[in-house]
């Protein structure tokens, strides 16, 4: 692994980590994180090629600039997955907290503090790994070809980056990212896909994975994900922000004292914002059909699909035909 000890955690964490801590105690953390975290974002083989690189005294300084930062998000991935048990011991009595007559077990809402600050330090030096990785992909060809890399590159929205462009509050925070990517791929097939045409969402797909699109492509791939990101935000945010009880009562949660608890929210609230986040979806998606049926000479396979053809869902009807006149009571 690229961290073997406590003091490879010392390098990156400082005094969040005393020398005294155990190395056998925190090296399952380290390979959980490593395992759970990195081998999904990057890759298992690759994460493996790190490893070997990390001895190779003739690695480029991209790669050591890459070793480096991924070593810093993994210290903060295995710092975070080991503060649960960093205090009490659990013996033949139980669970038990441990004290001296100088100190005593740190209270609850100060651990608390301490994890949340722990997971924004690793969440968002991950995202920092995967942003330098897009960035220089021509010097790691071993992550550019990989299965994990096209995968990613594919989607029309494949980073928090990209999505903070267009909705500030996702604000490159990669948790939050990774809790909306399902809805993406959800929105992609099942709202962007029959709006272009297969042809048309193929080569896009195809142009983003060959690093080959267009000045034309690129324009409307700027559209796309604008709509993408308001679509699949909508879609996600009645899962993301609340929970729903056994009785059928929506709760939100909320931070109160530094402690996590429930309230029970107003409900026209919660309506309020799935119904702004709605409006706003539909509204870039209508934009998006709207900026394709102005430029149908620049894409012809979106130009001869039955996409380009069919009458939006929410555009009001020709009534020209038409002649008689009706009343309405």
């Amino acid at each position: 692994m690229l961290l073997n000890s406590v003091e490879d955690l010392i390098t990156y964490l400082g005094r969040a980590v005393m020398s005294a801590t155990s190395s056998e105690f925190l090296l399952p953390y380290i390979a959980q994180a490593n395992e759970d975290v990195f081998e999904k974002a990057l890759g298992a083989n690759f994460m493996e090629h790190l490893d070997t690189m990390q001895a190779d005294q003739n690695a480029s300084d991209e790669y050591k600039a890459l070793i480096t930062k991924v070593q810093r998000s993994l210290a903060w991935f295995a710092y975070l997955r080991y503060l649960p048990f960093a205090i009490g011991n659990d013996g033949d009595n139980g669970l038990q907290e441990i004290g001296t007559d100088s100190t005593s077990p740190v209270r609850i809402g100060v651990l608390d503090k301490r994890i949340r600050e722990t997971e924004k330090n690793a969440v968002n030096s991950l995202e920092s790994v995967l942003q330098y990785l897009e960035n220089n992909l021509d010097a790691f060809e071993a992550y550019r070809d990989s299965d994990t890399a096209k995968e990613t590159r594919a989607l029309f929205v494949p980073s928090a980056t990209v999505m903070s462009e267009f909705l500030p509050q996702v604000s490159d925070n990669y948790r939050l990212f990774l809790n909306i990517k399902p809805y993406v791929k959800l929105a992609e097939r099942d709202y962007f896909l029959p709006r272009m045409g297969k042809l048309q969402y193929e080569r896009l797909k195809t142009a983003l994975k060959d690093r080959s699109l267009t000045a034309e492509e690129t324009e409307l791939l700027f559209n796309i994900r604008r709509a993408l990101a308001h679509t699949a935000y909508w879609l996600a945010l009645p899962n993301m922000q609340f929970v729903l009880l056994g009785n059928g009562n929506i709760r939100i949660l909320s931070d109160f004292d530094g402690i996590y608890n429930s309230k029970a929210p107003d409900q026209e609230t919660v309506l309020g914002m799935i119904r702004s986040a709605e409006s706003d979806a539909k509204k870039w998606q209508n934009s998006l059909r709207a900026y394709l049926t102005r430029n149908l000479d620049k894409f012809p396979l979106y130009a001869e699909s039955q996409a380009a053809k069919a009458q939006p869902a929410n555009k009001l009807p020709d009534n020209d035909p038409y002649t008689s006149i009706f009343r309405m009571k």
